[in-house]
């Protein structure tokens, strides 16, 4: 067996950036026959091409406690990113913090528990464009008896217990077109879009760091017109909407095409994620990590989306957490090293003492 930061090395060495099919579904061959060899149950599924890992300690699909991470990364500046490089204790490059770095605790996690508790693990392979793996992971009856653990929370020790939901609508402008020379002959797709997204962006507060936990929403994409000298009959703009736990999609969406006077159809939706900050399973999970680590940590909500929203379906608590590190998707993207071999040790530890 390789050690935690070695097999961090190997999973970086694929450079696995979701684009790249071939390369990511080398990352899943390689990491199942590391885990088989180490006596671990595994199974690869495939998604219109894409490989998908499950792995676990015993022989079922769903296990008492199902964690999750993500062998696909965003792409970096140049591929000298997939080199782990270690530096004043902490260790840098593509995928350390997101999420190969959790990928290999997990996997690690699973080999050192192998035949003495009852957990499993869903390695998927296109989380950072939307993760349909994951939801077709659930749809095929992976899930959990009681509990599911996403590594990928991206941040310093930190545990999160909620993550916003994500609402797409597309606004369209209808109009006539004419000459920009003769503007009065026509009407302006453009000014009704206008017009109508500044009604819409009424219905929202307006953002601050200080108050985070509401719904938010942004123009996205803007498209309209080809040339200079033609008045557009037509306009869109795409809408992304984080939504809180309390929010009414369906509402939404009506109130939207109220103001706006535009046509709207909603391009995604997915749920948030949400568990009592009392739970006891997520409770449990805080004590040991605090424990492990030998440090409190911050619970969080999270504005992003995570996987963790593909698996709302299986009905069971769900919390996110992930190894110490900072710079998700940046250039300087690292973990901290002796968090991160400690990780390993940690969740070990919950795996055996958690009666899972």
């Amino acid at each position: 067996m390789l050690s935690t930061t070695e097999l961090l090395r190997k999973l970086m060495s694929f450079r696995p950036v979701t684009g790249d099919v071939e390369r990511v579904n080398a990352g899943v061959a390689f990491l199942r026959d590391y885990l088989a060899a180490a006596g671990v149950f595994t199974c690869v599924e495939d998604q219109q091409g894409r490989q998908i890992l499950y792995a676990a300690t015993q022989p079922t699909r769903t296990p008492r406690l199902l964690l999750n991470a993500h062998l696909d990364v965003v792409p970096a500046e140049d591929d000298s990113a997939f080199s782990l490089q270690e530096k004043d204790g902490w260790l840098y490059g593509r995928g350390t913090v997101d999420d190969l770095g959790n990928c290999a605790v997990v996997a690690e996690a699973l080999a050192r528990t192998n035949g003495r508790v009852s957990a499993g693990a869903v390695f998927t392979t296109d989380e950072e464009v939307g993760g349909s793996t994951t939801r077709a992971m659930v749809e095929r009856g992976y899930g959990a008896e009681t509990f599911v653990l996403v590594f990928d929370a991206g941040d310093y020790y930190t545990v999160a217990i909620a993550q916003k939901g994500i609402l797409d609508l597309r606004l369209r402008a209808r109009g006539k077109a004419c000459h920009s020379a003769e503007p009065w002959d026509g009407d302006n797709a453009i000014d009704r879009l206008i017009d109508g997204y500044v009604r819409v962006r009424g219905l929202f507060p307006k953002v601050s760091a200080a108050d985070q936990w509401h719904e938010t929403m942004v123009a996205a994409i803007i498209q309209a017109g080809k040339v200079h000298n033609r008045v557009p009959d037509s306009a869109e703009m795409l809408l992304n909407l984080r939504l809180t736990e309390t929010a009414d999609p369906d509402a939404l969406i009506r109130r939207v095409a109220e103001v706006s006077g535009c046509e709207v159809t909603c391009e995604m939706r997915c749920p948030p994620v949400a568990v009592a900050a009392d739970d006891p399973l997520v409770q449990g999970v805080v004590r040991h990590f605090e424990t492990g680590w030998g440090r409190d940590l911050r619970v969080r909500k999270l504005n992003g989306a995570t996987d963790a929203r593909h698996f709302v379906a299986l009905g069971k608590p769900i919390a996110m957490l992930g190894v110490p590190g900072l710079g998700a998707h940046a250039k300087d993207e690292r973990i901290e090293k002796a968090g991160f071999e400690r990780t390993a040790d940690v969740l070990t530890d919950y795996l055996l003492k958690a009666g899972v």
